[in-house]
């Protein structure tokens, strides 16, 4: 598996962003500048796992604020906050209700296009994503990227 990162732009587009860009940004290595869009104050993050024959496995969503072209401490932990919450609706939890607003009403067509799928490939979606989780878990992307190779065990659906 590999991933691909996209980004919707204040003008609500989305846009293909290197994988070095989105992880030196979230290592605060650079900031937002360096992706040339035009951002606002907020960076909406899309992570998508794509297989071998590079067809979308899982979606991930996350919104982050920027301060300074910088992700802000808070706002990478109300990322946390919603993608590990416990309770029996998850996706009702206040911090997962802001990652889930503000995304454009088409996402899931500019998405479609951009990877060159039907949008009914878009059936996996996730809050977070692997940056996330390789935070939350002290490894490496990469590895995370692995255990979902190996979950799937070989499979793609």
């Amino acid at each position: 598996m590999q991933l691909c990162y996209f980004v919707i732009d204040q003008h609500r587009t989305l846009h293909r962003v290197s994988r070095e860009a989105v992880e030196g940004l979230w290592r605060n290595e650079h900031a937002a500048g360096v992706l040339d869009l035009p951002l606002g104050g907020e960076l909406r993050l899309v992570t998508v796992l794509v297989d071998e024959n590079l067809l979308p496995v899982v979606c991930y969503f996350a919104r982050f604020r920027l301060r300074g072209g910088l992700i802000t401490a808070e706002s990478k932990h109300e990322a946390y906050d919603a993608m590990t919450a416990r309770h029996q609706r998850r996706y009702d939890h206040p911090a997962a209700q802001r990652q889930f607003a503000g995304w454009p009403g088409d996402w899931q067509r500019q998405l479609a296009v951009a990877l060159d799928v039907p949008a009914a490939q878009l059936r996996k979606l996730g809050l977070g994503g692997p940056l996330l989780m390789s935070d939350l878990w002290g490894i490496p992307i990469d590895r995370v990227v692995q255990y979902f190779e190996e979950a799937a065990g070989g499979r793609t659906e």
